[in-house]
């Protein structure tokens, strides 16, 4: 044991000269035995003068500090490059580290190339004490990231098959790049989507004969569900992870002694998306009929293949390559929404809420513009932070969108005190929390709608007295009168044509209603003809918009969607026809029926599927017809706010003092109005609008 002073590590003993433009850097000292206490170097540079060296990214774990590092004194120790550190008479201090951290620097103090690199690692470099220190440090993620020389992802010890894993993933690569349907240049800097190659190219023997290969490799690996447990890692759950991974243009997946470039994890995974089409592509059955050994081995397998998550990680890091950098909204959307894959969800996690902010900035390209600025001091409340957020990106951005991802309930946002006690939730109702499972809403397909014509991308914003209070200038449309049952998109459920004719009916029974409100004397008819109000009838239950294959995504149109839904109602109509002796001999049949088997109910049926949760209402005065989210409800108002190109549905309050209670509103959520998605009220918009304050 070594005889150095026993001191704990002081941060001012190296410190940043400016937190903001400096960083420290970590330098593992050689030892002749791996067992020996770990014996590194600490020293601070200007982040626009620093030597080559490598990042590491890690997943913290229990951040519960149960093992130490031993801290050599820069100017007395003899350099790391030499082996004979003088353990007995050098000035060492102790500087506390967690479990994973330790694993981690001694299995890379085993690599020679990294005993020689300058290290940055987030758990020493900065000093986590120091929440002023912290808030600059994350500004410098960024630079800090993609000026290393190198990203190396500690994933941790070989456990459950990761060496073979591994193995798997270098003689894919080595299958793919002898065929050399990929080019013969293995420097490449990204690979070609080896899915579109598989795809377009399926019945030539170049790809046919690759894939017997590479199916037989990882194939097994699936079904003992090895590569699953890699994947499930706690690395891929962590938030700051995503961009550590995806700054840097040459990253490194580090198991135990065993490391793989991150393309080369690409090029499997790129493997798991076609994997299913095995099963239900007939050009991919017809390609290897003659090899019935891969259509077996395929077989018994589940269709679900596809392990947990890369592709926020994968498609991120694609158009970071491609020079491309997507807003902080479209990130945040994109982690928030991606991640729910069935049985392999996997949640991203944090240690602080308000890391979901923070942890993306990095690859936001606005993140300058929106003037986000970490801050971790305790009088500062994870509300503050996400409504700051919301209002940079409506500010900065010019639209309400935003907006849509304000769902309910809210998640609480608050982290616990020292003591383990959470605040109370203050989150305004109109601020998204980016929890996960973040649902997109009704418009699922970008710029097909257009409510507020010309003023659909400029938000007309209000001064408020607290930046919990959003003002906006719009149009109020209506009053709902009455809400029906909200759609449940739910394949399993027992007698589901009888509930589909049941939502369908009152549908029906509220454009019976809507018909009356415009032949009783009020305003002209919110429909040009009697024939546009029946389309109402299947426009909303799909949000007027219409998938039908990759090709084709737009709004619904009659020729489209008439047939599929006329189909559906009536088989929904033959299945309720039949008598109870003849409905349980064709069970069977009849279950098939019922969750849309059937290529055309299952078409409508499917794009029904994007509205789960939503209800249709009508409108008091008007009788607009149209989708809310489950929780509207009569009395609540449907409005039009510069700044989108949907409308959204809002609930009178008169809590808040610096505002009148008549135009202050709780956010409820996002709508479909039939009739109007066009800018149909665009003149109105202009002549009428209003203040809304919402709270």
């Amino acid at each position: 044991m070594a005889t150095a002073k026993e001191d704990k590590v002081s941060y001012n003993s190296v410190p940043l000269l400016d937190a903001s433009t400096h960083v420290r850097l970590l330098e593992i000292c050689p030892v002749s035995d791996n067992e020996d206490e770990l014996y590194c170097k600490l020293y601070a540079a200007p982040i626009a003068d620093l030597p080559s060296y490598s990042a590491v990214s890690y997943a913290w774990g229990d951040n519960t500090k149960t093992h130490s590092i031993r801290i050599v004194d820069y100017d007395q120790a003899p350099t790391s490059t030499e082996e004979s550190l003088d353990k007995e008479n050098g000035h060492t201090c102790l500087l506390p580290i967690t479990s994973s951290l330790d694993t981690c620097l001694r299995q890379f103090r085993t690599y020679k190339e990294l005993r020689l690199t300058p290290l940055w690692i987030d758990q020493v470099c900065i000093n986590q004490d120091d929440d002023e220190e912290k808030s600059s440090q994350i500004q410098l993620m960024n630079q800090i990231y993609s000026s290393a020389k190198e990203v190396y992802v500690w994933l941790g010890l070989d456990s459950d098959g990761s060496d073979e894993v591994f193995q798997a993933f270098r003689q894919v690569a080595e299958c793919m790049w002898d065929s050399e349907l990929f080019g013969k240049d293995r420097a490449t800097k990204w690979f070609p989507a080896p899915r579109a190659i598989f795809d377009n190219r399926i019945d030539t023997p170049e790809v046919q004969e690759l894939l017997r290969k590479v199916v037989t490799i990882v194939v097994p690996l699936l079904r003992e569900k090895k590569i699953l447990a890699w994947y499930k890692r706690t690395w891929f759950s962590r938030i700051w992870t995503i961009q550590e991974f995806c700054l840097n243009q040459y990253t490194f997946f580090v198991c135990g002694d065993r490391a793989v470039l991150d393309e080369v994890v690409l090029l499997v995974w790129e493997l798991f998306l076609i994997l299913p089409d095995f099963h239900r592509n007939t050009r991919f059955r017809n390609a290897f009929k003659d090899h019935p050994e891969i259509l077996s081995m395929m077989d018994s397998q589940p269709a679900s293949l596809l392990p947990p998550p890369m592709q926020h990680l994968f498609e991120t890091k694609g158009s970071l390559k491609r020079g491309k950098r997507a807003s902080l909204r479209e990130v945040l959307v994109q982690v928030s929404t991606r991640l729910d894959l069935g049985d392999h969800r996997v949640d991203i996690l944090s240690t602080k809420f308000r890391d979901r902010v923070y942890g993306l900035l990095g690859l936001a390209a606005d993140a300058e513009e929106l003037d986000i600025r970490p801050d971790y001091s305790k009088s500062t409340t994870t509300a503050e932070v996400l409504t700051q957020t919301a209002r940079s990106i409506v500010r900065t951005e010019g639209s309400v969108s935003v907006l849509r991802f304000s769902q309910f309930p809210k998640h609480h946002v608050e982290d616990p005190d020292e003591a383990g006690h959470c605040q109370p939730e203050r989150l305004p109702s109109w601020v998204p929390d980016w929890a996960n499972g973040t649902q997109y809403s009704y418009q699922f397909l970008d710029n097909v709608f257009s409510a507020c014509g010309r003023f659909s991308s400029t938000a007309d914003l209000i001064p408020t007295s607290s930046p919990f209070i959003l003002g906006l200038r719009g149009l109020l449309i209506d009053k709902i009168e009455a809400v029906g049952l909200p759609w449940r998109a739910d394949w399993g459920l027992k007698a589901y044509h009888r509930y589909i004719l049941q939502y369908f009916a009152i549908i029906k029974d509220m454009k019976r209603r809507s018909a009356e409100k415009n032949s009783s004397g009020f305003d002209n008819d919110i429909y040009p003809d009697s024939s546009r109000r029946n389309q109402a009838l299947w426009r909303l239950a799909l949000g007027d918009c219409y998938v039908n294959g990759p090709q084709k995504r737009a709004r619904a149109t009659a020729d489209d969607v008439v047939p599929v839904f006329r189909e559906l109602i009536d088989h929904c109509n033959f299945c309720c026809s039949v008598d109870e002796k003849l409905e349980q001999q064709q069970q069977q049949q009849q279950q098939q029926s019922e969750t849309g088997n059937n290529d055309n109910n299952r078409s409508y049926l499917n794009n029904m599927m994007h509205m789960d949760g939503k209800r249709p209402y009508l409108t008091a005065q008007k009788g607009y017809l149209g989708m809310a989210p489950k929780h509207a409800q009569p009395g609540d108002v449907v409005v039009l706010l510069c700044g989108d190109s949907t409308p959204y549905v809002l609930r009178t309050t008169g809590h808040d003092n610096s505002t009148s209670s008549s135009n202050t509103y709780t956010f409820v959520g996002e709508a479909y109005c039939d009739g109007i998605m066009d800018g149909e009220l665009e003149g109105r918009l202009e002549r009428e609008r209003q203040e809304f304050f919402l709270v």
